[in-house]
């Protein structure tokens, strides 16, 4: 059995998780008729105060989630009326959030995280985080960070046959791919009001060996992409 996370279970899909159950449960309350119509648009803002007491909670970004329960319960005392405040005169304080959230990774000196498995699937929601994948027979990797960024590292890996999939993109974020120089990086990706580089150099060190080529697709929405060596 391969040996996952040395760290645990990543943070940004169980912050993601609990927000969409909690979510979910409160529209299928109102659609129920338990709730008055239109219940859960007023109260909105509340998904942000949940983002960041479970940030909180699960010590993945304290300052971020200090951030986003200031920012929601402002926009939630303007929806109830208290504050008037209109919301598209705060939305650049979302971009501030994600320059929190990247400040704040780059700064942690914590060591990325280490798995040997082939597959990898990983979720950040204002928040991210680094991955380093040793595994020798690597297939694909899944990475999307909203209001956030990830790193993943595959310069000790290896590929199962002559081609993996890495699926990466990202909204009001980035990532950074770091790759073998031995391999060759075919990129797919787009970038919109962001960028999606390949700054890779490819080397064959051994022209005996056959080309691994690693294909690099997704989006870049206001952010940006990075594959390197």
């Amino acid at each position: 059995m391969n040996p996952e996370d040395k760290r645990g279970p990543d943070k940004g899909p169980i912050i993601g998780a609990a927000v969409l159950i909690a979510a979910g449960t409160v529209l299928l309350v109102e659609k129920l008729g338990l709730l008055p119509p239109g219940f859960a648009l007023h109260f909105w803002p509340s998904i942000l105060i949940l983002i960041g007491l479970v940030k909180i909670a699960v010590r993945a970004g304290r300052p971020t989630g200090a951030v986003l329960i200031g920012v929601g319960v402002f926009l939630q005392l303007s929806e109830m009326g208290i504050l008037h405040v209109n919301f598209w005169d705060l939305w650049p304080i979302f971009i501030i959030v994600a320059g929190v959230a990247m400040l704040w990774q780059a700064l942690s000196k914590e060591s990325p995280a280490l798995s040997m498995s082939p597959r990898a699937d990983v979720v950040y929601i204002f928040g991210g985080g680094d991955r380093k994948i040793n595994a020798k027979d690597f297939q694909r990797a899944s990475l999307f960070a909203m209001f956030g960024g990830y790193k993943l590292d595959l310069r000790n890996a290896d590929i199962a046959g002559n081609e993996a999939v890495v699926e990466a993109s990202a909204i009001f974020g980035g990532g950074e791919i770091r790759v073998p120089e031995n391999w060759v990086v075919s990129l797919q990706g787009a970038g919109i009001f962001g960028a999606y580089e390949d700054k890779t150099q490819h080397v064959q060190t051994d022209p005996s060996r056959p080309t691994k080529t690693l294909v690099v697709k997704g989006i870049a929405i206001f952010g940006g992409i990075e594959v390197k060596n």
